[in-house]
């Protein structure tokens, strides 16, 4: 063991959250002595067992150590807790992972101790406990073959446990399922429409606790999408315009206009881009760009492309009823048409590039582009789905039912970085896992409304506002 290194030996629990095609393990608690010679002893449980830490005692064969683990993520987790994931092992004679923690960054773990030992291959995800809040830690992991191999050369990731800020209870909203060593800690950030006489935007701690909340004016309705600022101030939309506030409830920054609905997004270049679908009209601009002084400086028009059959005389609730749009990251834009069931990209001329979700899509919401490539929304189906859909071929590679009584519509599907989808609904959002297992459930308790105008109800769309 290296004597200038602090090896840190805590209590842990092994997280059951898996990535890149990992399944589910239980979990298990470990603790550990504070002196740097012990290891932690785990208790025993059905898929992941104690290594000793002697050397093994099958002969070795050969001498080259599995590939480097990939995809190292951690998070806090809250009071004491950090949450580390991974990419699966391909190694073909995999026989255990070990897991590191240390308070200065690892890079070769020759002479160390791991803290843990996992024996399933398939387990991607590793909660530490016990450990001091402020602090920050670094972990990593490696995968050793039946032959004893390690690649001792590594990387690794750090992240700090912080204590959880505490809210406010609301006796109208609960959270019901909070599994802290699979959900992607932080706070959730919502249009919360539930009251009509008081709609609100509202931040809630992974408790359900409003840690902080801005009460609309009544004269602005109900509010559509909201979205957290580098600058730390809020963005929100209402069917009067698009509005920027600061933490104290300051309006900092208006754009009053009555054609806007649903969506809207600051961009990159500090412009503002929104959409207008509710009852829009053929003649109407169904996006538009305005920069900070307020001046339109883009729109496109859905009758340049769509006004001729089957398009031209579809109505319900507007023309198109567009209902979101995003800037993409090659200079185009893409486009929800909900009465059209699909998306479009469009050029910065405004040309339309390609369709996407026909025949899937069925009055979709929040469509966003992942990293490769695919496309993720909220689909009204019943019942109600969230799909994640691949983009080139038209499949659906990942789908996750909401059920509920009424079949509350979904409007909102954000992936997380551990791989986790938050999903948003009317009467509640949950976090699921790529397994579809629900480890974060937030939602109304006690409140009953009717059908009777479901686009001012309930919760629209959510953001988590991670740790790190």
């Amino acid at each position: 063991m290296r004597r200038n290194s602090l090896i840190i030996l805590i209590s842990l629990v092994v997280a059951s959250l898996m990535l890149g095609g990992c399944t589910s393990a239980p979990s298990s608690t470990t603790t550990a002595s504070t002196q740097t010679t012990t290891t932690a002893t785990p208790t025993q449980t059905p898929t992941q067992t104690q290594t000793p830490t002697q050397s093994p005692s099958i002969t070795p064969t050969e001498t080259t150590p599995p590939p480097a683990i990939t995809g190292l993520l951690a998070n806090n987790a809250y009071d004491g807790k950090l949450n580390l994931w991974w990419d699966m092992s391909m190694a073909e004679d995999f026989d255990h992972y070990n897991v590191y923690i240390n308070t200065a960054e690892i890079t070769n773990v020759t002479g160390m101790q791991p803290v843990f030992q996992i024996k399933d291959i398939a387990t991607c995800g590793y909660q530490a406990t016990g450990l001091e809040d402020g602090t920050s830690y670094y972990l990593t992991i490696t995968a050793v073959d039946k032959s004893g191999n390690e690649d001792t050369h590594v990387s690794s990731v750090s992240a700090m446990p912080i204590q959880m800020t505490r809210g406010t209870i609301d006796p109208d909203l609960a959270v019901d399922v909070y599994q802290s060593d699979m959900a992607w800690a932080g706070t959730t950030l919502l249009a919360d429409n539930h009251n009509t006489a008081s709609p609100r935007i509202i931040e809630v701690n992974m408790l359900g606790e409003v840690v902080w909340q801005y009460m609309v004016p009544q004269n602005l309705g109900g509010v559509s999408d909201v979205e957290l600022l580098p600058n730390n101030n809020i963005l929100f939309s209402v069917r009067g315009g698009v509005y920027e506030i600061d933490r104290n409830g300051e309006v900092a920054w208006q754009y009053l206009t009555s054609k806007i609905s649903h969506d809207a997004d600051r961009l990159a270049n500090g412009n503002t881009i929104f959409v207008f679908g509710m009852n829009d009209q053929k003649n109407d601009a169904q996006v538009t760009e305005v920069n900070p002084t307020g001046e339109i400086v883009w729109q496109w028009y859905a009758k340049d492309y769509f006004d001729t059959p089957p398009y031209n005389n579809i109505y319900n609730e507007g023309w198109i009823h567009t209902n979101a749009v995003s800037r993409l990251s090659n200079g185009n834009t893409l486009i929800s048409l909900r009465n059209f069931n699909f998306v479009v990209e469009v050029d910065p001329e405004g040309a339309v590039i390609r369709t996407i979700g026909e025949g899937i899509c069925s009055h979709q919401h929040d469509p966003e582009v992942q990293p490769n490539g695919n496309i993720l929304f909220a689909n009204h189906d019943n019942p109600q789905r969230a799909i994640e859909l691949d983009a080139t071929t038209g499949s659906i590679v990942w789908e996750y039912t909401i059920l509920n009584e009424k079949n509350w519509p979904v409007r909102d599907a954000d992936r997380l970085p551990n791989g986790n989808t938050l999903i948003t609904g009317t009467t509640e959002i949950v976090e699921v896992t790529p397994q579809g297992e629900v480890v974060w459930r937030f939602g109304l308790q006690g409140v009953t409304f009717s059908q009777q105008d479901i686009a001012d109800l309930g919760f629209y769309k959510a953001d988590r506002i991670g740790t790190q």
